[in-house]
């Protein structure tokens, strides 16, 4: 097994959860290649150095105004809700053309099949997450998609907790997976577990100090969570 991945201690924290809470991009659908045009992009513009998928993973994180600082680019300056207008302008035309990462599809199912409620929870814009959710067939799997009320990609948690709250979930039941050390942040913050994604928009090495098990795939996680 890679190093950073689960071993089978940490797998048993996992074990089916009565609700798991999916992270979307980089989690459920591929959009990483779709992410770094625009902001090389927007780095582009204003003559700052490109960066290549690898370097990216290193420095992407939340809230995006502090990832956006360490790439060069001027929040202060040109205001969080301007740089967030222009990187969705290049990246939203492009959104339909991305997929789910393969196993997913069979991830949900799996987890459907184990009686196991399922939700999305976002950083994304909430009207545009429900829309490419049903673009990609998969609106069905969910009980309900928890999205931010604007474009600027600030912290999830508290719309965690409405979630948590809304839908009557058990934390000390519940998995959130996710592809970022944010993600590994709120399910610690909500009181539950988290299983995290080595394959979208940071780097398995980053993952693996954030103090829970790291997977090669979402079809990975759910054969741990379910058992089988």
């Amino acid at each position: 097994m890679a190093s950073g991945y689960a071993n089978k201690t940490e797998l048993e924290r996992l074990r089916t959860p009565d609700a798991v809470i999916w992270d979307f991009n980089g989690t459920l659908i591929d959009d990483l290649d779709l992410v770094l045009r625009a902001v090389n992009l927007q780095l582009s513009r204003r003559h700052l150095t490109p960066l290549s998928r690898n370097g990216y993973r290193e420095v992407f994180g939340f809230p995006v105004s502090d990832y956006y600082r360490r790439i060069g680019l001027d929040v202060d300056g040109e205001s969080m809700a301007a740089l967030s207008d222009e990187f969705f302008d290049a990246y939203r035309p492009g959104l339909s053309r991305c997929d789910l990462y393969p196993g997913v599809s069979d991830a949900l199912r799996a987890f459907e099949h184990c009686g196991v409620r399922q939700f999305v929870l976002s950083a994304m814009e909430e009207t545009m997450l429900r829309s490419v959710l049903c673009h990609l067939g998969i609106a069905e799997y969910f009980g309900a998609a928890y999205g931010l009320a604007h474009l600027e990609g600030d912290s999830k948690l508290s719309r965690g907790r409405e979630l948590v709250a809304d839908q009557n979930i058990d934390p000390a039941r519940a998995l959130l997976i996710g592809d970022t050390r944010h993600d590994a942040d709120v399910a610690t913050a909500l009181g539950m577990s988290a299983a995290l994604v080595s394959t979208g928009h940071q780097s398995i090495e980053r993952l693996s100090v954030a103090g829970w098990p790291v997977f090669p795939s979402a079809a990975a996680v759910a054969r741990a969570a379910c058992g089988s």
